[in-house]
């Protein structure tokens, strides 16, 4: 069973010496640089509290688990450390065997412990850091879930979308126009009602994890093996975590009566992107928990190794690959927030590596996706190691042959690469690149043998000396801190 809250993952976290509490950092700077700086050296996870003007216990936890294997492993129950690629199998047998779970209702919980409406609401009573330099506004909402009911199904979504602070009962909300959220909004605005809405700031990462599924409540009971226990917001009557952190309660009023400039910010291609008139909330009854944590999970720039999103991205698109008929697939993995998408196999027949290619090019995992790069490679290379893939890339590849260009496909309205003309017409779609960096099919069995030591060798090396090769990997975690 998974962790009830945010606060019963830190210490969790805690426990195996992942969490560093930092006192009185600046919310304007300091808070959002540490936590870049941090992601940066794979750190760990950051809880900030003692913020000035604010309670001493009102704290920002960040770097929770999506930029860290081990945390995301720890959420999830899996042995911390495990191969990445062994994360992805494990999660691929987890949702094979799992039953969606419908959530429980209860009368009470410790997100109800404070509540506050009318004259008291105030949002600006929370700690809201500026994440990047010249974002438009403090968006207390990156680590958020935001709940709507479907008016005609009673079907209840939540989904991560970024929330800014404009005001005591204001927030601002970018949510795109495919998304679920709007597309319910919508759904009340056309009846001329005003859309009901909770934004959750914290709450158990297995949950925040369902935020991307279909199912939602069920998807995350699944997860947890066990239901989710929600109260019925106060306000709303939405389902609410009941351990989550704090919650906004609220309705969103169509754009042809109130919106809010919000924006830029700084999105997780690693540019600033999108401002304009976007959705209000106007917020009508706060509810917290005592000590409340609030989850921030700005976007940061693409790293190589990437956390939380690399292994669901890995599982979804091995199954949609042995769907396509794909067979002998041994791993797959996403490097620089999944920009670049590599596939492990074992060749079997002439244009297996192109075959796989192409179907990983039209997986959509649930809207405009930014996959830019596709590449293929043998099942002796570690498709989760950079290192690994540049070499494959570097010495298997013909660049007269090898690549194939896919023109006009769909991307995300954060691509930085789309054009000003693109942006203003709403084509939002670009080329992606195809490289097979396997071993040439016809001739594979006589390129030449690499030179590197077998992973038995390997194995038999590490077992005299792995307190040698511990120390020589600190000193260059010591000295990568230094930089």
């Amino acid at each position: 069973m998974g962790h009830k809250s945010l606060g019963e993952f830190i210490k969790a976290a805690e426990a195996i010496g992942d969490v560093k509490i930092i006192h009185g950092a600046g919310l304007d700077l300091e808070v959002g640089c540490l936590t870049e700086l941090a992601a940066e050296q794979n750190g760990p996870l950051m809880l900030f509290d003692r913020f000035e003007g604010f309670p001493n216990d009102f704290r920002v936890a960040s770097n929770v688990y999506r930029t860290s294997l081990r945390r995301y492993a720890l959420a999830l129950g899996f042995p911390i450390d495990a191969h990445p690629i062994e994360l992805v199998t494990r999660l691929r047998e987890r949702r094979q065997a799992q039953k969606p779970i419908a959530p429980l209702e209860v009368e009470d919980g410790p997100v109800l412990e404070h509540a506050l409406s009318g004259s008291d609401v105030d949002v600006g009573m929370f700690p809201a850091p500026k994440w990047h330099s010249d974002d438009g506004g403090r968006y207390i909402g990156t680590g958020d879930l935001v709940i709507v009911r479907d008016p005609n199904t009673g079907w209840v979504n939540f989904g991560t979308y970024r929330a800014s602070v404009q005001g005591r009962d204001r927030l601002s909300l970018w949510i795109i126009e495919n998304k679920a959220g709007r597309i319910i909004a919508e759904k009340y605005w056309s009846k001329g009602l005003l859309c009901p809405v909770a934004v959750v700031l914290g709450c158990d990462p297995l949950t925040f994890m369902a935020s991307s599924s279909r199912t939602k409540y069920e998807y995350a009971g699944a997860l947890h093996g066990a239901p989710v226990e929600v109260v019925n917001g106060p306000w709303t009557g939405l389902p609410i975590p009941a351990q989550a952190e704090i919650v906004f309660e609220g309705e969103i009023p169509a754009p042809e009566e109130e919106t809010i400039f919000e924006g830029p910010f700084g999105e997780w291609p690693g540019y600033y992107s999108h401002t304009g008139q976007e959705c209000a909330v106007r917020v009508k009854q706060i509810c917290y928990r005592n000590a409340p944590i609030i989850h921030g999970a700005p976007p940061l720039r693409p790293l190589l190794a990437w956390g939380d999103d690399m292994p669901g991205i890995g599982a979804d698109l091995w199954d949609h690959l042995e769907r396509s008929g794909i067979t002998d697939i041994t791993g797959v993995w996403g490097h620089c927030h999944g920009l670049m998408i590599v596939i492990a196999l074992k060749q079997r027949y002439a244009g297996h590596a192109k075959q796989a290619l192409l179907a990983a090019s039209g997986f959509v995992r649930k809207g405009a996706s930014m996959f830019r790069y596709y590449v293929a490679v043998d099942d002796d290379i570690d498709p989760s190691n950079m290192r690994d893939v540049l070499w494959a890339m570097c010495t298997r590849v013909d660049p007269a042959t090898s690549v194939d260009i896919v023109s006009r496909t769909w991307t995300s309205d954060l691509d930085p690469r789309l054009t000003p003309v693109q942006k203003e017409s709403g084509d939002y779609t670009i080329g992606r690149m195809l490289l097979d960096a396997c071993k040439p099919y016809h001739w594979r069995d006589s390129f030449p043998k690499t030179n590197i030591f077998s992973p038995e060798e390997r194995q038999q090396v590490r077992e005299r000396w792995g307190g040698l090769l511990k120390e020589l990997e600190n000193s260059v975690t010591r000295r990568s801190a230094v930089k």
